[in-house]
């Protein structure tokens, strides 16, 4: 059986690999995004049992990375749903916007990439401080200089989970409603799915 047809036949595209040693995840949240200001006007969003029940960790390497966004108000949650796929924090990274944004107590000019680990898995590059300043671009879409940081520090094979587009660097698999997805996640159906089922008709 070629390449192409077991990955059709397995709901993924070709040459996509069965395991990421770097996955990338931007969740939903769906802790106090509701309301006239809320990502909720935005897309759909998901409960913390849910992410927590995403199968992450049957597609990262035994020896992985992962880098999950959090909100201010879901960081907590973040740890948690880190340790539910496998890993274990290692490093928080924020990204600082220079702008004021919205809050109820303070106001949020800051969000927060959890870098993790599980396993055998040392970084590339040891120099990266705890902050990236890149600017704010369309509501919820994270820095593009995302990308860059995580390929110095991390290792390839990469997949991008509740991803928006695709990145610039053909080495990136992705997966997400607002996107044509290389793999198929059971119990979480995406609009893509229908591709990879006509392909294995």
């Amino acid at each position: 059986m070629s390449n192409h047809q077991a990955a059709s036949e397995e709901g993924r595209s070709p040459d996509v690999p069965r395991r990421f040693r770097t996955i990338l995840a931007d969740p939903p949240w769906e802790t106090h995004q509701q309301g006239a200001k809320g990502a909720g006007r935005h897309y759909r969003l998901m409960s913390l049992e849910r992410i927590k029940g995403l199968p992450v960790s049957e597609l990262a390497e035994q020896d992985a990375h992962l880098w999950l966004w959090t909100t201010n108000a879901t960081l907590r949650d973040g740890y948690d749903v880190a340790e539910a796929w496998g890993f274990a924090v290692r490093s928080p990274l924020h990204w600082v916007k220079f702008r004021l944004g919205p809050g109820s107590y303070l106001r949020n000019s800051t969000e927060t990439l959890l870098f993790a680990t599980r396993g055998d898995a040392p970084v590339r590059f040891r120099s990266q401080p705890t902050w990236i300043n890149a600017p704010v671009q369309e509501h919820s879409r994270k820095p593009d200089e995302q990308y860059a940081v995580i390929e110095r520090i991390s290792e390839g094979p990469f997949l991008e989970m509740f991803a928006r587009r695709r990145p610039s660097n053909p080495d990136w698999a992705i997966w997400g409603n607002e996107v044509e997805s290389d793999i198929v996640v059971p119990g979480y159906p995406v609009p893509s799915d229908r591709h990879h089922n006509h392909q294995r008709k």
